[in-house]
């Protein structure tokens, strides 16, 4: 018997009232539509009627969860699904260019979805992060959590701030799923021994982390990633991510989703907007692609799941032969590869988990049950590493991102100094600037402005956006220093909060 731990990692950076299209909202709308709310009802279905034990961990980020829960982002992503079937519609009727039947069928397709996603959406009680809390509460997953801003924790040079982002991301997901996390994901699962960040997440009741399989196995030899470790002293375990089996679904050079009967990610059909390809050959130019056939797409996901769970099988029961115990596979991937980056990812997990049901040799755990199944028998001190691309830190600091961490560490600096310098003043006013002060801190901190500019396609908008929150940053540090009246600081901490409102119980006390 082994023991299988699916991990799927649930961020996206903060876009409300941050630009809308083609960099913005439509981020979380995409995500929502294609990942989000199928992934939620995928789950729904396996959770229903079963006996099983917690099977899946979800990590849900402070970011994307209160994203997830907000009026104004929830209002409008069912604005935006009712447009996706408006334009599924005009495409039923009025297509009339290449592959003019198919393309109808797949329009007919699309608006179907998106009328299965407003319904699911409308039928949610507060929102969808709480739709996955509900699964949580039942038993059937583990949503861990993660600090507050989704920052590169080894990279934040202030101590106190480093706290500050991992003890008000446990706040921030108790106050959005009932429960302080038991476990956490480290953004880009970036450690460094020197940071003291396994102390801070016991500090914070966490008892578990993932790092990435090469940080493991440099830190304790091969074989380690089949088992979690205590790191150092702290009574907190790390799993370490397993690359030979995670790399079969996706890798920096393939995967599942690059079948020939998968829906093509990157080809639009620029005519209503919709990807109406499939993938026929990854060497295939675009004016070469066929077209999408969902009903040949699914058969080859439930093909590729039973591939998937063969693989598994073997993995574990090599390693037990090996090893004379039982072993543990932790595989972890972005979630928007389900759905929104591998529109049929929903329905090879959907596949995956039903096959592992009853399966003789494999079950599927939650980290926390499997913490318990396979504990920890070793301490490590971990070295530094990340899941970056080249498993350090390349992929978020290199010379065209230099000023970004430069401003950065000043802006860091000074928040402390101005919280300090006024920590005993307790006017309105003052109390609601220093906190959206802190806030534009967070948000500057966050590893998606360095990553999309080194990574990402869209380096422009991770650019804007971190001059943006700097300048929100400054417009409330020079009132404050100004010595701004009371009222007058207390409106400008309401006019930015109308467009930032992340972590809303958000105090600047908590930075000191």
């Amino acid at each position: 018997m082994g023991v299988f731990s699916l991990v799927l990692h649930t961020h996206l950076p903060y876009v409300r009232r941050n630009g809308v299209w083609p960099s913005g909202e439509d981020f979380f709308h995409q995500a929502a539509t294609e990942s989000y709310l199928p992934l939620l009802e995928t789950l729904e279905r396996l959770a229903d009627g079963s006996s099983r034990e917690p099977f899946l961990t979800v990590g849900v980020t402070p970011l994307i969860g209160h994203q997830l829960e907000d009026p104004y982002m929830l209002r409008e992503l069912a604005l935006y699904l009712g447009s996706w079937d408006l334009r599924a519609l005009w495409q039923v009727a009025n297509y009339e260019g290449v592959y003019r039947d198919e393309f109808k069928d797949i329009a007919a397709f699309y608006a179907l979805h998106a009328r299965r996603q407003l319904a699911r959406l409308d039928s949610l009680a507060g929102g969808i992060a709480r739709g996955f809390g509900a699964l949580e509460d039942a038993g059937a997953i583990e949503i861990i959590g993660g600090p507050a801003s989704h920052p590169v924790l080894p990279e934040i040079g202030e101590e106190a701030l480093l706290r500050a982002q991992v003890l008000h991301g446990a706040a921030e997901h108790e106050r959005l799923f009932g429960r302080r996390p038991r476990g956490m994901w480290l953004p880009e699962c970036a450690y460094t021994p020197d940071a003291g960040i396994e102390e801070i997440l016991a500090e914070a009741g966490v008892s578990h982390f993932v790092v990435d399989g090469p940080t493991m196995i440099r830190s304790d030899g091969r074989g380690s990633t089949f088992a979690p470790r205590l790191v150092r002293e702290s009574g907190v375990a790390a799993f370490g991510r397993n690359l030979d089996v995670t790399y079969r679904v996706w890798s920096p050079t393939g995967g599942y989703p690059t079948n020939k009967w998968y829906r093509e990610y990157f080809a639009y059909d620029m005519t209503a907007g919709f990807k109406n390809w499939r993938v026929t050959s990854i060497r295939t130019p675009i004016a070469g692609k066929k077209p999408y056939d969902p009903a040949r797409a699914i058969e080859r996901a439930h093909k590729d799941a039973e591939d998937f769970v063969g693989l598994l099988d073997v993995w574990l029961s090599d390693y037990e032969e090996r090893a004379g115990s039982e072993g543990l596979v932790v595989a972890c991937y972005d979630t928007e590869l389900f759905g929104h980056w591998w529109f049929e990812g929903p329905a090879w997990l959907e596949r995956v988990f039903t096959l592992l049901e009853g399966h003789p040799r494999v079950r599927a755990m939650s980290l926390e049950r499997a913490l318990e199944r396979v504990p920890p028998r070793r301490k490590v001190d971990l070295v530094e590493g990340s899941w970056g691309f080249r498993k350090d830190l390349r992929s978020w600091i290199a010379p065209e991102t230099d000023e970004m961490w430069r401003l950065l560490t000043e802006t860091e600096s000074e928040t402390l100094r101005l919280v300090r310098k006024f920590a005993g003043d307790e006017s309105p006013g003052r109390t609601a600037a220093l906190a959206q002060l802190s806030r534009e801190l967070f948000l500057l901190q966050s590893s998606d402005w360095p990553f999309m500019v080194l990574r990402g396609r869209n380096p422009g908008y991770a650019r804007e956006r971190f001059d943006s929150h700097r300048a929100r940053w400054g417009r409330i540090a020079e009132a404050l220093l100004r010595r701004t009246p009371d009222d007058a600081l207390g409106r400008l901490a309401a006019e930015l909060f109308e467009i930032d409102n992340a972590f809303p119980d958000l105090k600047a006390s908590a930075l000191l």
